[in-house]
């Protein structure tokens, strides 16, 4: 297993795209072949989380995944104000650089909020169908964990930032996982080293976690595409997740009765990591409802 993130960013590159008038620098992977399939990763994790779903989804599909901005091996600038709508932009620059048109989201926890950006604004390329992920697409229902909220404290976050083992890492990390799936400690090392790649200031995390009030500050942009949106949504749910399982659900239920969701009674908020062939055969069959075929240009 040790050797699984290394080979995951051999086979990978590193692109530089235009965010906002400044070139950034992305890690990304495109594997397989078929309609793309562009999987966005959590906080505060990366591209890798999605290394046992990829390979199955790539059997029928071009799978695109990529490491946001701040996260994984892609640039992270210092003393950067960091936002969801910067990372839209990436997204969609990411994407146009791959010369694709239309695609299906996958979205998951931070990339979900990304991907209710994309799905609010004049994009373009076309989103064919998004399917969510445990995410807190409702800020009234998200209930971020105690070392979440004190990392948004400006000297705190700094101090838990320096202070992040691999042992704390994986304790705070299995706490959202389900009994019946728990976190492999070996497997939360690969995604602490991912998480460590490069020099990251000791303030990143903070940064990064600015999402939670922005997401909340513009709760009336985001929310209404998640079952208001002409394009077609699934929603694949972990229900043993305490950050943001049962209560999302429940939301997402009672604005659209008919929504598509998936309950996974036995997940929790990584359903992707804890069972990623059964969490991939949904995606492909939702993937597979998508009429067009386009491809790369």
């Amino acid at each position: 297993m040790a050797d699984q993130l290394t080979e995951w960013h051999r086979h990978g590159a590193t692109t530089t795209v235009p965010v906002r008038k400044t070139p950034r620098a992305v890690f990304h992977r495109v594997v397989g072949s078929g309609r793309p399939l562009v999987l966005l990763h959590g906080f505060p994790a990366s591209s890798f989380e999605w290394a046992r779903v990829e390979p199955l989804a790539a059997r029928r599909h071009t799978v695109v995944t990529f490491d946001f901005l701040g996260f994984g091996a892609s640039e992270k600038p210092r003393e950067h104000r960091y936002s969801v709508f910067e990372q839209a932009d990436l997204t969609e620059a990411l994407i146009g650089s791959l010369g694709f048109e239309a695609v299906t989201l996958v979205a998951y926890d931070y990339g979900a909020i990304v991907a209710s950006e994309l799905l609010a604004r004049d994009r373009s390329f076309t989103i064919d169908r998004c399917v969510f992920l445990n995410a807190g697409l409702y800020a009234d229902q998200y209930r971020p964990r105690l070392i979440q909220r004190a990392s948004l404290w400006p000297v705190v976050g700094g101090l838990l930032a320096r202070s992040l083992t691999e042992r704390q890492f994986f304790r705070s990390w299995s706490k959202v996982f389900s009994p019946e799936h728990p976190l492999d400690p070996e497997l939360a090392g690969l995604h602490y080293r991912a998480l460590r790649a490069g020099d990251p200031d000791p303030g990143l995390t903070a940064r990064l976690l600015r999402y939670i009030p922005e997401r909340a500050a513009h709760r009336d942009r985001f929310e209404p595409v998640v079952t208001g949106s002409p394009v077609p949504l699934s929603f694949l749910w972990g229900m043993r997740d305490p950050v943001s399982g049962p209560r999302v659900a429940r939301e997402l239920r009672s604005r659209n009765a008919d929504a598509d969701i998936v309950e996974y009674p036995d997940l929790g908020h990584c359903p992707h990591i804890e069972a990623p062939e059964r969490v991939a055969a949904d995606i492909l069959a939702r993937a597979a409802d998508q009429a067009t075929d386009v491809r790369p240009a």
